[in-house]
């Protein structure tokens, strides 16, 4: 990534969900199946019609940047105040610890209203494949809480949370 410009956070729209879908294909070996589970669907085009899917879609590519082209990453925020949740956030392969995930979590930090409590679902430490996952939420101040289960398959993932003013 070699300009600023690739890292405009976007809302995203309808034209958006196949490049939103190829993204999430792209990391079902860490969440497990979404393509072709309807409550993935179902939950993106509500955060869809909320405002609260962003996403960072690719500049460099044929479009410019705008709807429908590939997504270098994408995230679903719930705001319940003063308790806010990122419920999904993903960034393609090749566009990893360039700034994307970091711009996507900045956006939406930017959007919350202290006091607040933001939390987040990751990884469990013993999970070799979540560990930058875990370290990522850690740089930007969120802290492990409590173990969860999550997910169809009931995988152990662990909550982290950020407490804000």
């Amino acid at each position: 990534m070699e300009e600023k410009a690739q890292v405009r956070v976007a809302v995203a729209c309808e034209e958006d969900v196949a490049a939103w879908l190829d993204l999430a294909a792209e990391v079902e070996s860490l969440f497990g199946p979404m393509v072709s589970d309807p409550l993935f669907h179902q939950a993106l085009y509500r955060n869809i019609g909320r405002g609260s899917a962003f996403c960072i879609r690719s500049c460099v590519r044929e479009g410019d940047g705008l709807p429908g082209v590939p997504l270098l990453g994408g995230l679903l925020f719930s705001s319940h105040p003063p308790k806010y949740r990122i419920g999904w956030l993903a960034v393609r392969e090749e566009s990893r610890r360039c700034g994307v995930g970091r711009r996507l979590v900045e956006h939406v930090l930017s959007l919350v209203q202290p006091p607040a409590e933001v939390s987040v679902i990751t990884f469990v430490a013993t999970e070799p494949e979540g560990m930058a996952a875990r370290s990522f939420y850690e740089n930007l101040g969120f802290s492990p809480a409590e173990l969860t289960f999550f997910g169809p398959a009931r995988h152990p993932r662990q909550v982290f949370r950020l407490s804000i003013g």
